[in-house]
């Protein structure tokens, strides 16, 4: 068996082979080639297994590795660099310390996401991006809001043709044409939101499992999307706590010679799990009472912030025995509470600013 370890970077990676007794074989340093990977492997003798480590370029290997029959592990950057700290730190180094570690079965692995699911996770990430691009939009709307002093008016971005008229009727030229651009910006990321959306509803029939977890109360059409892409195979999470860490959704712990502390924002996990779950609990918390009592019990003991957190993880241990168990929703803590999908979390924005109308429909009622 040969060995390999690949330090990949955005344009050329460094590649180490050793043997099964960690005998150095040979290095080579290589552009991001798909002829002159073929090229290489095709003059390994014996089967061959390879290691990179997870950084944001290792889609493409993992494709060509499929696509080869070529066993490709995946390594968890930060409990790598945890076991293989070296004082000189080079390509070089890089790429043998990898395949030392591979022949040694010491790799630490992460989860490696393949086909169908990986496109949903793109999509559902991708989508959340500019859903971050569009607030940023608007805070630089509300700055202009405030900064003349203009009346804000109700629900100000469910029809952003209307609010463009009110912004141009109270600011000066320069402002006025500011607060245009900013509203045509509005209008293209939320036409690329919907259309993202469209798409991610071609994938149910291949994800069975949305049908169960959208019967929670707050999680909406996208939260389960979310954590259906993020989570995957849910047996690879050896129980609800662990499942709940990965979340982000309990805190770190830092325990030496009798005193513990803890470590709150942690970053460890996954952040896309912990910003569906967290956007569940306020849906939850705010429209279902029986999860608004569990939220005032906690709060009223630690605060909102940790009793927020907390129905969230409550929520995500949920999710893991109905995924684990192949069970249905049955209640929160013990109580019933029936999803009313009225009352999904966060409301969609009117469909009107979607699809960008060039003049307001005298027919529909005032959207602000």
């Amino acid at each position: 068996m040969t060995y390999l370890g690949i330090d990949l970077h955005t344009r050329n990676m460094t590649i180490c082979a050793v043997s099964s007794n960690g005998k150095r074989i040979g290095e080579w340093k290589l552009a991001n080639d798909i002829g002159q990977l073929d090229a290489l492997i095709r003059n390994m003798a014996g089967p061959v297994k390879a290691v990179v480590e997870a950084t944001s370029s290792w889609y493409w290997l993992a494709g060509w590795a499929q696509s080869r029959d070529l066993e490709l592990i995946l390594a968890h950057a930060k409990m790598l660099k945890a076991i293989a700290y070296a004082k000189v730190k080079t390509d070089s180094v890089d790429a043998h310390r990898l395949a030392q570690l591979l022949a040694a079965d010491l790799i630490p692995r992460a989860h490696m996401v393949m086909g169908t699911q990986r496109e949903l996770r793109e999509l559902l990430r991708g989508r959340l991006r500019l859903v971050w691009r569009r607030c940023k939009v608007q805070d630089s709307l509300y700055n202009l809001f405030f900064k003349y002093n203009v009346s804000i008016p109700k629900y100000p971005f469910r029809d952003l043709h209307r609010l463009e008229e009110h912004l141009t009727a109270h600011l000066s030229p320069a402002s006025s044409l500011e607060a245009v651009l900013q509203i045509g910006q509005l209008r293209l990321l939320e036409s690329q939101v919907y259309q993202i959306e469209e798409n991610i509803d071609e994938y149910r029939p291949e994800f069975p499992g949305y049908d169960r977890i959208s019967q929670l109360p707050g999680i909406g059409k996208v939260s389960s999307w979310s954590i259906l892409a993020e989570v995957g195979d849910i047996s690879r999470f050896g129980s609800d706590k662990h499942f709940a860490s990965y979340c982000r959704l309990v805190p770190g712990a830092a325990d030496s010679g009798g005193k513990r502390r803890h470590k709150s924002r942690n970053k460890d996990g996954n952040k896309y799990l912990k910003v569906a779950f967290s956007q569940a609990a306020i849906g939850a918390i705010t429209y279902y009472p029986p999860v608004r009592q569990f939220y005032n019990k906690i709060r009223r003991r630690s605060g909102k912030h940790v009793a927020r957190t907390v129905v969230a993880k409550e929520l995500a241990r949920i999710v893991y025995f109905m995924l684990s168990r192949n069970q249905p929703y049955k209640g929160f803590k013990g109580k019933e509470t029936p999803k009313d999908t009225y009352l999904n979390w966060p409301h969609s924005v009117s469909p009107h600013s979607l699809r960008g109308r060039d003049r307001a429909d005298p027919s529909q009622p005032d959207a602000i």
